[in-house]
């Protein structure tokens, strides 16, 4: 067997095994509620829903030119069961979520894939000034498109795990003074090989003071260390103020400005030479650089009427993608939802994406997206959705551009909570 399929077969074979242990986990989780229903008396359920869906694809993997043997655009149908576990007392929230998202290309087969996405979280509240959460995430699925969510920045679609470890605290300092402290561990995994592997920490502390009932003031202050397998490490500090407010009932508005300062350590190949043949070779060379620059955020939320809100959003921070690059990068959005009856919908999303490398080159990526979509309640527990997207990108050096269309229908059938105290 080449190394190729073994590799095939053991991603497989971690893809089961994932599955096992995450029903597993989710049989023990139900199992423990319906032993010990007095500990979550309060209201526990467990709420299972299943989608199915078919789409077209102009440009799957948002590329110019596919690779031979495969074809640019392609239809993709997906299989989407959800299993979801809340337990809740007066002091206590525990909450299970896993997603499976089998995909299935019928141009492409190669690219077929089962995603997952399991999430868990408890929190406890100790007293009525202090409380903790704690939670975990295991993420199986392909790189595009969460990156072009966060960025707008274009990679490979390429097999990735993720796992994260997060804690948290909130300590109510007096009634309008709290402090907010929370961490991250994160660690993903390309079993590929064609992108870096990392681990990311995060650490956040954030006084939050609330001027009047309206109105809250905040200085959120971030540590980021992010640590490539390629000898890359990215170190970031952030400082942010925070004014949020509600104006009225139907209209919040939450603005933030800042700086940070990023640390960069990279290698860059170099050619040496050596007395003997071949007289020359290349070499990595330790190289370090250092950026800054101003952040910002603005957020306005507007209930015009019982049927129509908009949220208009705009944004700018260092973000790092998956191939060991930071990027300054500036969003701008809007989305719109307006109920056309009580049980139709229309939604539609406008978004802005630019991107200026730092330190390590000169790269500059813009990209653009236009998505409507539009839902009905076929009956209480049944939903369809007939969603469509444009996106289009450039990249300058190089004058790249790339452009996809997407269409697609969702089936999605919620049952009602099973087991529900009230």
């Amino acid at each position: 067997m080449g190394s190729e399929q073994r590799r095939v077969t053991f991603s497989l074979f971690t893809v089961h095994c994932s599955l096992f242990t995450l029903y597993c986990s989710l049989l023990c989780v139900l199992c423990f509620f319906a032993v010990n229903r007095d500990a979550f008396a309060d209201d526990w359920s467990f709420t299972p829903s299943v989608s199915l869906s078919q789409s077209y694809d102009s440009n799957f993997r948002f590329i110019t030119t596919p690779a031979p043997g495969t074809t640019k655009s392609d239809f993709v149908t997906s299989l989407s069961p959800v299993l979801s576990v809340t337990g809740e007392t007066e002091q206590t929230k525990f909450q299970f979520d896993t997603t499976t998202n089998a995909q299935s290309y019928i141009e492409n087969p190669r690219f077929d894939i089962v995603n997952e996405n399991a999430t868990a979280s408890l929190t406890e509240s100790w007293s009525q000034r202090f409380s903790t959460s704690v939670n975990f995430g295991i993420v199986h699925d392909s790189t595009l498109q969460e990156q072009l969510e966060s960025s707008g920045i274009v990679t490979q679609l390429t097999e990735r795990y993720l796992y994260t470890f997060g804690l948290g605290g909130k300590y109510d300092l007096s009634e309008s003074l709290s402090l907010a402290v929370s961490g991250l561990a994160a660690d993903t995994i390309f079993p590929s090989g064609t992108l870096p592997n990392s681990d990311v920490y995060q650490g956040t502390i954030t006084p939050i003071w609330a001027v009047t009932p309206k109105d809250n003031i905040g200085l959120s202050s971030n540590f980021s260390y992010t640590d490539y397998s390629i000898a890359t490490t990215i170190r970031s500090v952030t400082e942010t103020l925070f004014w949020q407010r509600q104006m009225t009932d139907t209209l919040s508005f939450k603005l933030s400005g800042g700086y940070y300062y990023t640390m960069l350590d990279f290698t860059t190949p170099a050619l040496e030479f050596i007395p003997t043949p071949p007289f020359r070779r290349f070499v990595n060379l330790p190289e370090k650089a250092t950026d800054s620059g101003f952040v910002f955020g603005a957020d306005l939320t507007k209930d015009w009427s019982e049927r129509f809100s908009t949220v208009l959003s705009a944004g700018k921070q260092q973000y790092n993608d998956v191939d060991a690059r930071s990027f300054d990068s500036t969003f701008i959005s809007c989305t719109a939802r307006y109920r056309l009856s009580e049980v139709t919908t229309l939604n539609f999303l406008a978004r802005y994406n630019t991107n200026d490398q730092l330190s390590q080159g000169s790269l500059t990526v813009d990209y653009y997206i236009l998505s409507p979509s539009i839902e009905t309640n076929l009956t209480e527990n049944l939903l369809v959705r007939l969603s469509g997207s444009y996106e289009y990108e450039t990249q300058t050096p190089g004058n790249v551009n790339l452009d996809r269309y997407r269409t697609w229908v969702d089936l999605t059938y919620k049952w009602p909570r099973f087991f529900a105290s009230h």
